[in-house]
Order: structure tokens, then C-alpha cells, then sequence
């Protein structure tokens, strides 16, 4: 008996946090070119999310473009020990910025990722439907500028949420008890969901994934 509650448990979870990502490149190609040769400047996340879990997220950016240049990726922190970064970069680089990095840097990529959290109104674990309709929802972006031509080559987000209807109630006076039962049972849970912030890294590591599954060496 326990092993099937357990079991069912998992299910329930797994159903209920299975989570859509919506991808839009904006036109651009969804495949990015790597070569030794390159260098790559990867800017600081830009994000609402804790400090802990921005420093982990720019971890794990660096190392995925690290892997994917043959080691050629740079930190702003590690270019900036290195004496090899003037200054702090915009996350809106306009036209004077890349040139000013095109002219006094060796770098020949710059990447820009940032999170966004649109709205945090459900818990992760809730017992019943809400009153009324709630939703978590985040989206992640990453771009890259050719710093040699000074244009945007590379466009990738990502969206996702998770939402719970609110609860439907049919007034007492009814006489349809089988139809009124069956909508209560809706309402009950448990329902698992996912937390804005959640789906911010989950979103960013869906793009992550898919730039190495289609990266062109």
C-alpha cells in the first residue's frame, strides 16, 4: 500500500510540475558558430533573482561557453583582473559601447543574459485551488553581439508558467449533489507548482541546453 502511495505521489508531482517552454529567436539563426579562435566576454547576469543563485547561474553560463569555445570565454570580472576591460558593460550595448569594445579589447563575441520574474502569485505546494486565478510566470533572454560588425547575432528566449484556476463553486440550493461533488474534488489538491524564480533558471537552462545541442564547431 505504501508503495503505491508513494507512487502515486510522484505522479501527482510529476503531472503537475511539467512545465511548457515557449522559445522565440526573434528570426535570428538558431544555431551559434564556435571555433578556438574566438574569444567571448560574458556580461554579468542581469537578474531579480537572490545573489546566491545569480552566482551560480553565471557559473554555469561561463563554464557552458568555456566548453563550447575551447576554453575562450571570459568573465567582466576576470577580463576586468586581467586588464583586458575598460569598463562596466550595458545590458542595452548601444552603438558607441561596442565599438568602444571592438577598439580597446581582443574580444570577438559579447554575451548578455538576463532574467525576468512577471509574476510569483502561487506557492509551490497548495492544498486547494485558489479564490481567484493565480499564475507564476518568468521568461530568460540571452543575446550575442559580433563585436567586430557591432550587430546582434544571436537571439534566444524563453518563457514559461504555471497557473491554477480558481475554485467553482455550485450554490448550496443546487439539486445536482453528483455534479457539485465532482467539482469539489477539483478543487481539492494537493498542486505542486513551480515558483517564479524557479522557472526564471529553469527557462535559462533550457536555453543553455539548446545552444549546445545546436552549437556549429
Amino acid at each position: 500500500m505504501n508503495r503505491k502511495f508513494h507512487f502515486l505521489l510522484i505522479l501527482v508531482i510529476f503531472q503537475s510540475c511539467f512545465v511548457p517552454v515557449r522559445r522565440d529567436y526573434l528570426g535570428f539563426s538558431p544555431a551559434l558558430a564556435f571555433n578556438n579562435e574566438k574569444k567571448w566576454l560574458i556580461n554579468d547576469l542581469f537578474s531579480d533573482l537572490t545573489s546566491v543563485q545569480r552566482e551560480h547561474l553565471d557559473r554555469k553560463i561561463l563554464a557552458e561557453f568555456n566548453y563550447l569555445s575551447g576554453g575562450k570565454a571570459f568573465s567582466v570580472a576576470e577580463a576586468k583582473s586581467k586588464n583586458l576591460l575598460p569598463s562596466n558593460i550595458s545590458y542595452t550595448p548601444n552603438e558607441t559601447e561596442l565599438e568602444n569594445l571592438r577598439t580597446n579589447t581582443d574580444f570577438d563575441f559579447l554575451v548578455n543574459v538576463r532574467t525576468v520574474q512577471l509574476r510569483d502569485e502561487v506557492s509551490t505546494f497548495e492544498l486547494n485551488k485558489p479564490l481567484q486565478y493565480s499564475k507564476n510566470s518568468a521568461f530568460a533572454l540571452l543575446e550575442v553581439y559580433d563585436l567586430k560588425t557591432g550587430k546582434k547575432i544571436y537571439y534566444q528566449k524563453a518563457f514559461s508558467e504555471m497557473d491554477l484556476d480558481r475554485q467553482q463553486n455550485y450554490p448550496e440550493i443546487s439539486t445536482e449533489n453528483a455534479n457539485r461533488n465532482l467539482q469539489e474534488n477539483r478543487n481539492k489538491g494537493p498542486f505542486f507548482t513551480y515558483s517564479a524564480s524557479s522557472l526564471s533558471i529553469k527557462n535559462l537552462k533550457k536555453i543553455l541546453k539548446d545552444i549546445d545541442k545546436k552549437a556549429v564547431k
